[in-house]
């Protein structure tokens, strides 16, 4: 927390900010700067004390980069009007899984809460007897921020002891997850999941437990990760006000996962996140509605299979068939054309589809062994 209390002195004032730099022996480079500064500059009757203290201010965030940021306090509302509660939407369930293209088994978790292990472990029960020989875990748009739950759940895809990850806090110190067998239910054993091919999905919010999550089964080359670039999401964070109004938001906590060979570093989560090892570019809009099919009901099944769009008349046609005059033969052989050429449209989940075609392919070369 040094690096917070400096920053309030900075924000505070430029003698408070000296003193204290004087004080610690590890702030004396930059004492010594704004010395110099305020000796040789050659417009050193510029350098007031407000001055250098944004400059230091402005030099920590920078340097620090997502880990801290100041924000500033909203005006006063000067709007009296009456505001009208939104019409709450309906949550998405923790967890959904279901048999997709045969013999493939398919697992959305929306989020990872206590509650999605649970959750979790009734859906498993319809893989038991159906003999999927690979999986999808779903993480987009995943959010959480249950970091035993996470734990728990990757421990359903591991072998028992196996690390997963760490929480490191500035206030509490380190944590170190493993899996373990004690919390594995007759479902999750029942479903193969600790040896059979996994994809995991994810984007850019896929983020907190949930993104410690696919971190943990990745750190143990338990999956392939297919999408995009993750969130890279502190694990916590804290606010703290200060003198002028405003309040400095920094992380407190991170997730730190096992080095992924034998000798090598650990692996911050934050701030870059999970790189994918099969990147998939698709519009964010258009993932999450295929994701979530608002008031849908569609199966993942159908959600794979290309749609045949329909080409409608102009309104000009309409005009003409509705008073009995004939189309022209140039207008419907352009759009008879038109139609040809696009009407088959793409899947409507691209991330998913390549994960599917990824798990055929292995199951062609294993069954080639």
């Amino acid at each position: 927390m040094r690096i917070s209390a400096s920053v309030l002195m900075v924000i505070a004032g430029g003698v408070v900010f000296c003193r204290a730099a004087t004080a610690d022996s590890s702030l004396r480079e930059t004492t010594e700067v704004i010395s110099v500064l305020k000796s040789n500059y050659v417009d050193r009757d510029k350098l007031n004390d407000k001055l250098l203290n944004k400059a230091t201010v402005d030099g920590l965030l920078n340097a620090l980069g997502h880990g801290v940021v100041i924000v500033s306090q909203p005006p006063p509302s000067t709007n009296n009007a009456n505001v009208v509660a939104a019409e709450p939407h309906l949550m998405p369930v923790l967890a959904r899984a279901e048999v997709i293209d045969p013999n493939i088994g398919y697992i959305r978790l929306s989020d990872v809460t206590e509650g999605t292990p649970a959750a979790l472990d009734t859906q498993l029960k319809q893989f038991a007897e159906a003999k999927v020989t690979g999986y999808v875990l779903d993480l987009r748009f995943a959010d959480g921020t249950n970091f035993a739950a996470a734990a728990e759940i990757a421990g359903r895809f591991l072998a028992d002891g196996q690390e997963l990850f760490t929480l490191k806090s500035s206030e509490k110190g380190a944590r170190v997850f493993h899996a373990s067998s004690a919390v594995k239910s007759g479902s999750s054993e029942g479903a193969d999941l600790t040896s059979a091919p996994l994809m995991l999905l994810v984007n850019a919010q896929t983020r907190g437990s949930a993104e410690a999550l696919a971190g943990a089964l990745r750190a143990q080359d338990r999956g392939i990760v297919v999408g995009s670039e993750t969130a890279g999401s502190a694990a916590a964070w804290q606010d703290m006000k200060l003198a002028d109004g405003r309040t400095l938001r920094l992380a407190t906590a991170k997730i730190v996962l096992p080095p992924s060979t034998a000798g090598g570093e650990p692996v911050d989560l934050f701030p870059n996140g999970i790189t994918p090892d099969v990147a998939v570019k698709i519009d964010t809009q258009k993932e999450y509605n295929v994701v979530f099919s608002p008031s849908t009901n569609e199966t993942l099944t159908v959600s794979l299979q290309p749609r045949v769009k329909k080409k409608d008349l102009t309104e000009a046609q309409l005009v003409k068939a509705f008073h009995g005059q004939s189309v022209d033969g140039d207008e419907l052989s352009s759009d008879r054309e038109h139609e040809e050429e696009g009407e088959i449209q793409n899947v409507r989940d691209v991330v998913l589809q390549r994960a599917v075609d990824i798990l055929k392919g292995i199951r062609v070369l294993l069954s080639w062994q």
